[in-house]
């Protein structure tokens, strides 16, 4: 699968500087008709105090982000498309990237689409996927990096229905040499991901079913030349040599003129794993869901008040031959579960209560307030990478893992450029009260990032 989509990725770039490389005559019906030219710039930066929730300890971060991308969309003919993106991704002021590759400039995007081959029309090449809310597949654009995928997709068009199937492989990200790379979008390495998402189109409600399918190969115990783990903590999968399948459905839509919104994702999980983990545990049962729903006071400034509960289940049970510990695969994470992304969709409750308005067509704000648990008390609080974000001591009995309050603001200015700044803290609960009695004061977390498109 991986040799597949290194050369489909290469047909990609190759009809693409083939195309233009046409003879002069051709070169010159290149006009904006069919080749469009674009691109973004953003600039993050962020500080973050006590993320182990230790005012002792020195773990202050501040750092500015630096992503530029940028895009090239040619048209073929009327039917075939072709898209690079280029994307260069630093700490900035670096001239060695910690955050895509070891040459700084990488291929984010790079495919050839095949339009109107009957209802159907047909992706291949590197590519971002995003479903739904994003919470299951997403292409994580908080990151630096962001998230994109090698292989194949196909997309059934007939309306009100919408199909996708895809068989791909998510991009790595940094090298194999047991180093973590900062704002790595994924904790795994060495899969295959599969699966078919619909969407059906109805008033007031729209329904998506989905099935996915990963195929999980990875095993950090696998060495290199050198000696050295070819997988680092923060890549590791949480549950290696897995076969993992997901079904689900999620709906949401709008009633009362619109004024009144609601949302609801369930998704279920069965499979199987192999020993190669942390746990001998060989069989797959899980679950998740989210619910929320929002009102909208139809008024200028267009204040909404809502509030959400999420819930995916942990493992009851870490001695047995069943894993319950429910997988959110590959998600833009950072919208639902606090922005300080102390909390992934695992193991978790969540209580959340929200409030935003748009006091004018170029200005909005957030507020947002969570109340974070544990599922199962016996399993491990994990973060918004999936990895774990602090490893839970046996005969735990607090599930209270804490609060976090969010306050986000944004602005346009000319249009083209937006000022976003946001602030958040986390105050740990009983679980850290009582396990860690050494780690229980407030993280605080602030950004300001400055972005424009063109």
């Amino acid at each position: 699968m991986r040799r597949l989509v290194r050369v489909l990725c290469c047909g990609v770039i190759g009809l693409l500087l083939g195309s233009l490389g046409d003879p002069p005559v051709a070169r010159a019906a290149l006009d904006a008709q069919v080749v469009t030219i674009g691109g973004e710039v953003r600039e993050r930066y962020e500080f973050r105090a006590n993320a182990d929730f230790n005012k002792n300890a020195a773990d202050t971060l501040s750092f500015i982000g630096s992503r530029i991308r940028l895009h090239l969309n040619y048209e073929v003919t009327p039917d075939i498309t072709a898209f690079i993106q280029i994307q260069d991704a630093r700490l900035f002021g670096g001239e060695v990237s910690t955050a895509s590759n070891d040459n700084l400039l990488d291929l984010h995007q790079g495919y050839v689409m095949v339009k109107n081959v009957g209802p159907t029309s047909l992706t291949i090449g590197r590519q971002e996927l995003m479903f739904g809310d994003h919470r299951l597949v997403g292409h994580f654009g908080w990151s630096n990096i962001g998230r994109s995928f090698d292989g194949l997709r196909v997309t059934y068009l007939a309306a009100p229905v919408r199909v996708d199937f895809w068989g791909v492989s998510p991009k790595v990200y940094g090298t194999n040499t047991g180093a973590a790379p900062a704002f790595t979008p994924s904790n795994r390495e060495h899969q295959e991901f599969y699966g078919i998402y619909a969407s059906i189109k109805t008033t007031p409600v729209t329904v998506e079913p989905y099935v996915m399918y990963l195929l999980d190969g990875g095993n950090a115990g696998e060495l290199n030349a050198a000696g050295t783990a070819l997988l680092s903590p923060i890549k590791a999968p949480a549950a290696r040599g897995q076969n993992r399948v997901t079904v689900g459905v999620r709906a949401d839509g709008k009633a009362a003129s619109e004024a009144i919104d609601f949302t609801g994702e369930g998704a279920y999980q069965l499979g199987s794993m192999d020993a190669r983990g942390t746990t001998p545990k060989t069989d797959i049962s899980a679950y998740a869901v989210a619910l929320k729903a929002g009102y909208t006071v139809p008024v200028a400034v267009k204040p909404r008040v809502g509030i959400e509960y999420d819930r995916a289940s942990g493992d009851k049970d870490r001695t047995d031959d069943t894993l319950g510990t429910f997988e959110n695969l590959f998600p833009t994470n950072h919208p639902f579960y606090g922005y300080m992304d102390y909390v992934g969709w695992r193991n978790m409750q969540d209580m959340r209560v929200s409030f935003s308005a748009k006091p004018s067509t170029l200005t909005g704000v957030s507020l947002d307030y969570h109340r974070f648990s544990l599922a199962e008390k016996d399993d491990n609080w994990y973060a918004a990478s999936g990895a774990i974000f602090q490893t839970t001591p046996a005969n735990n009995t607090e599930s209270d893992l804490g609060q976090e309050i969010d306050l986000v603001g944004y602005m346009m200015v000319k249009e083209k450029i937006r000022i976003e700044a946001g602030y958040g803290r986390f105050m740990p609960g009983d679980y850290m009260d009582v396990n860690f009695p050494a780690a229980t004061d407030p993280s605080d977390w602030v950004y300001l990032q400055v972005g424009t498109s063109f």
